[in-house]
């Protein structure tokens, strides 16, 4: 086998066969790295910060489930009146999120909808463990999508009235 190459290698000229040359030892590893590894890389770096930002979530969730733990034994104060749409929109200013706010509307049953298309998770989040407690509605929907940037997130609420 290689008496046949070096035989097919002897009869091209000097300038083909720095051509081959050229093709076997720069081409085809630069087109192996730009086809096959750096493809790689990049999920991999993707996969990378998709489970960073899990991590954050879940961090976020148990340091929340430990708050709500707390208050629960401290805060037996039973349901509270709603705060309604004007004082929930203005605490959406106060907390900076009204100009992310897509969608804020009242529902069936005295409940709420707001939506929010493009928004920072760590700022929603704040908003939200500030307002849980004496706002008067119940979570009964939270929708969270990962956003093209690093934490950013759509998200989508239904708001119920405490029972």
């Amino acid at each position: 086998m290689s008496a046949r190459l070096i035989d097919l290698l002897a009869r091209l000229a000097p300038r083909e066969r720095g051509l081959i040359g050229l093709l076997v030892f720069a081409i085809l590893p630069a087109a192996l790295w730009f086809g096959a590894l750096v493809p790689l890389q990049e999920r991999r770096d993707a996969a990378e910060a998709s489970l960073t930002e899990a991590r954050a979530l879940q961090s976020w969730v148990t340091s929340r489930a430990a708050e709500m733990a707390t208050l629960a034994a401290t805060d037996n104060t039973g349901p509270r009146a709603p705060i309604g749409l004007s004082a929930l929109e203005q605490s959406l200013i106060e907390a900076d999120l009204r100009s992310a706010l897509a969608g804020l509307a009242n529902r069936s049953g005295g409940g709420i909808e707001l939506r929010f298309d493009v928004v920072d998770f760590a700022q929603l989040m704040e908003w939200l463990s500030a307002q849980d407690p004496a706002w008067g509605y119940d979570i009964t929907s939270l929708r969270l999508d990962s956003g093209e940037e690093p934490g950013l997130v759509a998200a989508e609420l239904l708001l119920a009235p405490q029972s």
